[in-house]
Order: structure tokens, then C-alpha cells, then sequence
């Protein structure tokens, strides 16, 4: 077999710091953004005097299991939606403008933090490894790259040949590393970081890489029937990746960090060949990238998941994907039966959100969302390690609709 070598393709579009490393990006603050950075940090100071404790003392209550004051609330703003706050709502600054130019990146972040009040700061990735195994990416405006021409990977013998990347030199990645890193050391500067966490990621999962990634979703649909060497293969590479990835995002001491499975449909319907492949491959990723010495652990983000899912997560913890040395729990998407998922979580005393219907905020439906979120955060109040989750907020959604939605989070998770 060959030497595995890097096939790494082009990126239409990229910034003009794209194909430097980590190590190689500099990126200078003029006066007058010195300024900005500091009164959006003024800002979320002031914010955190306004309740009983801290949003850092409480997301740190909530992985402790100790008392306090309410539910701890996570939301995935993500940049499309910091991207509004930088800009006004003028549909000016674009999504792409941040995924391209970390400073600006690192701005939407703070300002959505300091003007929406958040309990937390998600620095979410900006590539799902488009271009990483031989295709070629294209950088748009309203989103992550999007894959151009066909899938790299049709072989055993290409995905033997390819070698995994690395997130610290490779794509667009040591862009988003330099982002996380600068954003923690301007909130130390400031003090942000002694009552705000900052959390990154290091998505997507291996099942979602394999299949955006790698294989493409047609073509990868037919292998897991009809080659399931070559996607298992597959699957075996981009664990390397997430593992690769999760441990430089580690390093940059984020508060929180976590792996979005954003396949979570799939695993149920798999029935023809060994599922456990996906637990296996999130069970190596957590004992990999685990806990650090401060105890802090990384979670799972199941965007979507089916029927029938709720049933196959028990498996989590028998293949050392759930619980201590591992991943420390999970936010689960809106289509799971809430109650079960809460007491499985309970049962293995992990951190735990159950979201609601992202439809139902873009519409500004509160009667539907307080419908939704009540019994949520009624289940959450049963465990002192489960939190508030609200999912991705939509780019269209309005911001008094945003500010309602916190408000009836925090007083519906109230103790």
C-alpha cells in the first residue's frame, strides 16, 4: 500500500491567510477596534451583575451538579446570527465575511454576547472538511463552504492514500484555532472571562465527514448496503480527523467544547450493517480528547435524530462514548420524546438539553414556544446537570423575538 500522502484541494473564494499555518497567523488591532473590543466586554460585565450568580458560575454549577439560581442556557446562535448583531439586521456584513476574517469573527461574537445577554459564548467551526480529502471547496456568502464537483473518495485505494489532515496548518482551521485563542485572550484582558465561558467545537462528527466529507451522500448511502469496508474505511479516517481536531481546539482551554453529530438520523435506519461503528467511533474520539486536568468535559450535540434513536443511545455508554473519561453528556435535537431522554441522562448523571422546534421562534409563536419549552425545563429542573437548550437561531429571526425567548427561558428556568 502506498505512503498516505495529503490531498488537500482548492478553496475557491479563500481568504488571503488561507494555506498558513497556526503558528504563521498574525492579525493586528487598530486603536479604534481596541476601543469596540472593549466596550462590548464592558457590556457583558454589566450584564452579569444584573442576576444572583454569574453566567460562568452557573454553567459551571450545571457540570458540577450543585445548586443554583436558574437553568443554564445554552443557545446556537452560531455566526450566521452574530452576524446580524454586527451588522444592525442591514444584511450587509455576510455570514462568509466572518468564516473569512477571524477579527470580524471575533466581533459578532462579542457583540451578540453583549447585546442578547447570553449565558455563554459558542464559537462554532466554519468548515466541515470540504476540501480536506481531495475535492475541491467553494467559500458563499451565506454559509460554510460548499463542496464543488464530485466526491473525492470511490475507492479502498483512495481513502488508503489520503492522509488526515491537520487542523493546526490545513484549510481554514488554524482560522478558526486563531479565533478561539485571540477571543479567550481578549476576555482575559478584560475580565469577561472570570463571569462568562467560552465554548468551541470541533465538528463534525465522523459519520456526517464521512458523508459530506468523503463520500457524498448518495454515493456513501449505497456503500454503507453495498461496501461497508470501504465506509467503515471511511469512518476510521475521520475519527483520526475529530481527534486530531478536538485535541487543538483542548489546547486553546476553552470553558466547554463539544461534537455536533449532526447525522443523527442515520444510526437508527443502519440496520443492515454494524451501527456500533458510530459508538465505537464517538467512544475513541471521547476517551481521546476527554477531560483535561480541570475535569472539564466535552459533549455531544445531536442536531437532528429520528424515532427510534432514543432507543439506540442507551448503547452510548457501553461503548465508552457516555460518562466519565469520555463524553460528559449530550444536547439532543427536537424531535426526541423529551421525557425519555431526561431520565436516561438522570440514570447516568451527565449533562443533558432537550431543544425545541426552531421553527416555532423564527415564526415569533409564543404561545407555541412556551408549549414546548415549559415541559422541557420542567424535566431539566429534576437534575442539577441539565440545562435550557434553544436551538439555532435562524438568520431571518428578529431580535425582540430572540430577547422574549431569553426572557421566558430564564423565568420558565427559575428554581
Amino acid at each position: 500500500m502506498a505512503t498516505p500522502q495529503l490531498r488537500l484541494g482548492k478553496m475557491e473564494n479563500a481568504p488571503d491567510w488561507y494555506g498558513k499555518s497556526l503558528d504563521e497567523l498574525h492579525f493586528e488591532w487598530s486603536k479604534e477596534e481596541e476601543l469596540e473590543l472593549e466596550r462590548y466586554c464592558e457590556k457583558i460585565l454589566k450584564n452579569a451583575e444584573e442576576e444572583e450568580m454569574t453566567p460562568l458560575q452557573r454553567y459551571e454549577a450545571t457540570w458540577q451538579g450543585k445548586e443554583k439560581d436558574r437553568l443554564h442556557i445554552e443557545v446556537k446562535y452560531n455566526v450566521p446570527y452574530a452576524v446580524r448583531t454586527l451588522d444592525s439586521f442591514a444584511d450587509a456584513i455576510k455570514p462568509g465575511d466572518l468564516y473569512k476574517r477571524p477579527k470580524l469573527h471575533i466581533k459578532g461574537h462579542l457583540a451578540a454576547a453583549a447585546r442578547l445577554k447570553l449565558d455563554i459564548i459558542n464559537v462554532y467551526a466554519i468548515s466541515y472538511t470540504e476540501e480536506l480529502w481531495g475535492a475541491d471547496g467553494r467559500m458563499i456568502d451565506y454559509g460554510t463552504p460548499q463542496q464543488a464537483g464530485g466526491p473525492p473518495i470511490k475507492t479502498m485505494e483512495d481513502i488508503e492514500s489520503v492522509e488526515v489532515p491537520d487542523p493546526k496548518k490545513d484549510g481554514l482551521y488554524p482560522g478558526y484555532l486563531w479565533t478561539v485563542r485571540e477571543l479567550k485572550r481578549i476576555m482575559t484582558k478584560h475580565g469577561v472571562d472570570k463571569v462568562l465561558p467560552l465554548e468551541a467545537c470541533f465538528c463534525g462528527d465522523p459519520l456526517g465527514t464521512a458523508f459530506m466529507g468523503m463520500l457524498g451522500f448518495g454515493p456513501g448511502t449505497v456503500a454503507v448496503k453495498k461496501n461497508p469496508e470501504l465506509f467503515k474505511a471511511c469512518m476510521d479516517k475521520a475519527t483520526e480527523w475529530s481527534i486530531k481536531f478536538g485535541s487543538a481546539v483542548k489546547e486553546l482551554n476553552p470553558n466547554g467544547m463539544y461534537l455536533c453529530s449532526f447525522m443523527g438520523a442515520f444510526p437508527p435506519k443502519m440496520k443492515n450493517i454494524d451501527n456500533e461503528w458510530v459508538l465505537d467511533c464517538h467512544g475513541r474520539i471521547g476517551k481521546a480528547v476527554g477531560p483535561n486536568g480541570e475535569g472539564k468535559q466535552p459533549y455531544l450535540w445531536h442536531t437532528l435524530g429520528s424515532p427510534g434513536w432514543e432507543l439506540w443511545m442507551r448503547l452510548y455508554a457501553e461503548h465508552g462514548a457516555l460518562g466519565p473519561g469520555s463524553f460528559g453528556g449530550w444536547w439532543v435535537g427536537p424531535l426526541q420524546p423529551h421525557e425519555q431522554v431526561f431520565a436516561y441522562s438522570r440514570e447516568k448523571d451527565v449533562y443533558c438539553g432537550c431543544s425545541i422546534d426552531d421553527h416555532a421562534v423564527l415564526d415569533g409563536d409564543f404561545p407555541k414556544i412556551e408549549e414546548l419549552l415549559a415541559p422541557r425545563l420542567k424535566e431539566a429542573k429534576l437534575h442539577p446537570k441539565h440545562f435550557c437548550a434553544l436551538g439555532v437561531i435562524d438568520y431571518w429571526t428578529p431580535q425582540p423575538v430572540v430577547d422574549k425567548l431569553l426572557e421566558l427561558a430564564k423565568r420558565l428556568g427559575r428554581f
